[in-house]
């Protein structure tokens, strides 16, 4: 009986029954940036000193982050009981081929923090990567990445042809040069290479082939890389990179900001919701930063009344949405939430260029789409888009629809529930810590009704 009691308490935190909502109200405290916390941590453990990262993200992924950089040697600790100040006493990169041990490291579902972890994990001597979601991570492809390292003097073991986990790395002696990338399905393997090339003795030239998907993310990568004194010579295309080697990373302190996708979630709640007097206001969310600027553009061609003063936007809802046609490649996280708030707008919505969606935690394609129409929503997946015909008067519901293990698709399914007419059971709702631990509880002390 017992043990009856107890799997039921355990299958009851993972659905939640969300109700139809038609107000929100309030001043939730966003997470930091995954995207920025990633990138300038790594950057602080190959720093041979004290770093310190104020804000940073908090959520599965970071764990896994954290585990990745205490494997490489580096020194984390808290500088206060809140967790808003972490002290990183990073490592001498140029010792990390001597060192003996052969390293294991669980990434979890992270798949940034696997691939930037792939390209310094190169300069280890031995070292293992696995992950516990062998059907969501362990389904996504590292081929190209390898290669290259590879290609560099690595000696790469992944799973099959396309480089799946378990992955085995044995460099430690590594030469530079020439080396070309595919970036076609991901923007994530370059970046490791950029990480790893001012390490290099040689330094790299890096060319880029077959185009470049989530251009941002590179830009945010070269960003974090000039911050921490690095040299990155580039051109306008993003396609042709020079890195000269032997360059050091400097100590530094980085502050980080909020995070635009967990925004955009919060955003497309608030403006499906059907009360003028739904208001949310989100902070901090620093202005200029491309992928908050281009969601934003997106949100604005959709008819969401919003207003910004610095790093406060305050999104009122209860508006007509109309449709919209959005190259989704520049904002790939946020196209799931785009898309489930097109569901009830006016007209047709077309979300293009996102190939790469197919290759996330999910099939955030295919996935999101088969959900979706469980619940009523019209929409239509494509290899390269999602076509969607909007319900302005909403949609049923009142089936269970399954989050695939992904913390996008359980945001988007959230949204579609509020406009429910008998809500929406959704399943697998633990896997949201994998970005924002606090995202239905933040909605419900903003008015979602949630059972």
């Amino acid at each position: 009986m017992q043990e009856e009691i107890v799997a039921l308490s355990q299958r009851a935190t993972r659905h939640r029954h969300i109700l139809p909502t038609d107000i929100l109200q309030g001043t939730p405290l966003l997470p930091s940036s995954k995207y920025y916390t990633l990138r300038y941590l790594l950057a602080a453990i190959v720093a041979n000193g004290e770093s310190l990262v104020v804000n940073p993200a908090q959520s599965d992924d970071s764990e896994a982050l954290l585990r990745g950089c205490q494997a490489f040697g580096a020194t984390l600790a808290w500088q206060d009981e809140q967790q808003r100040v972490l002290h990183v006493y990073g490592i001498d990169p140029m010792r990390l081929g001597e060192r003996t041990e052969h390293k294991e490291i669980n990434v979890g579902n992270a798949g940034a923090v696997l691939r930037l972890l792939l390209g310094l994990g190169a300069l280890l001597p031995a070292v293992t990567f696995v992950t516990d979601h062998p059907q969501s991570l362990g389904k996504r492809p590292n081929r190209e990445l390898l290669t290259a390292l590879t290609a560099l003097g690595a000696d790469c073991q992944g799973m099959g042809s396309e480089g799946y986990l378990p992955i085995t790395l044995r460099g430690g002696k590594l030469h530079g040069g020439n080396i070309t990338i595919s970036g076609a399905r991901s923007s994530q393997y370059l970046s490791a290479l950029l990480f790893l090339a001012p390490l290099l003795q040689e330094g790299l030239e890096i060319t880029v082939v077959d185009g470049l998907k989530s251009q941002p993310l590179v830009r945010a990568t070269l960003e974090v890389l000039h911050d921490a004194g690095i040299e990155v010579i580039y051109d306008e295309t993003l396609l042709h990179f020079v890195v000269a080697g032997g360059q050091h990373y400097q100590p530094r302190t980085y502050t980080i900001p909020g995070d635009y996708p967990s925004a955009a979630a919060l955003i497309a709640a608030c403006a499906v919701t059907t009360n003028p007097a739904s208001e949310v206001t989100l902070t901090p969310l620093h202005p200029g930063e491309e992928i908050g600027e281009e969601v934003l553009a997106a949100f604005r061609l959709m008819g969401v009344d919003f207003s910004r003063d610095g790093e406060t936007l305050r999104v009122r809802g209860g508006r007509p949405l109309r449709g919209v046609t959005v190259d989704g490649d520049r904002i790939i996280d946020c196209i799931p939430v785009l898309v489930a708030a097109a569901c009830f707008a006016e007209g047709e919505s077309v979300f293009f260029n996102i190939e790469s969606l197919h290759y996330k935690e999910s099939d955030r394609i295919n996935d999101l789409c088969a959900e979706l129409q469980r619940a009523g929503c019209a929409v239509t997946p494509k290899q390269d888009a999602i076509i969607v015909h909007g319900r302005p008067a909403g949609i049923v519901g009142g089936v269970t629809v399954d989050g695939h293990s992904d913390h996008r698709l359980l945001m988007a399914l959230t949204i579609a529930g509020m406009r429910s007419q008998h809500g929406l059971t959704l399943s697998g709702g633990e896997h949201i810590a994998k970005s924002y631990p606090h995202f239905f509880t933040d909605l419900q002390n903003l008015g979602l009704k949630m059972s």
